[in-house]
């Protein structure tokens, strides 16, 4: 194996170091620069043997676990937003003989004093 694709291989470990940082720390919109980047560096190392790989196939495998569950949280945050914001509107419940009714929220009134 030549010097340059050892190399090419440093190169790699530490964009899939920075990446890992960028996920996160949550600054999603890092990620597209750094994707193009990578498939620059990943086209650099064909004809690299597979086991000078594995620690680079480690390390994306976990930057991709971390996106997945970086997705999974937004995910749940919007649907806890939408929780609340339907629970804001009101919500269905049953009155003392099984009829469904709707309990809205209090508007607040405008109380003028003299």
């Amino acid at each position: 194996m030549s010097e340059g694709n050892d190399g090419a291989i440093r190169e790699l470990l530490e964009h899939l170091r920075a990446e890992r940082e960028v996920l996160r720390t949550g600054r999603f919109g890092e990620l597209a620069p750094l994707i193009a980047h990578k498939e620059s560096l990943l086209a650099g190392l064909a004809g690299t043997p597979g086991a000078r790989l594995a620690q680079a196939q480690r390390m994306a495998r976990e930057n991709q676990r971390l996106l997945a569950a970086a997705i999974e949280g937004v995910r749940a945050a919007r649907a806890r937003l939408g929780e609340i914001v339907q629970g804001a509107q009101g919500y269905q419940s049953y009155d003392q003989r099984g009829r469904a009714q709707r309990i809205s929220p209090e508007r607040p009134t405008l109380e003028k004093r003299a």
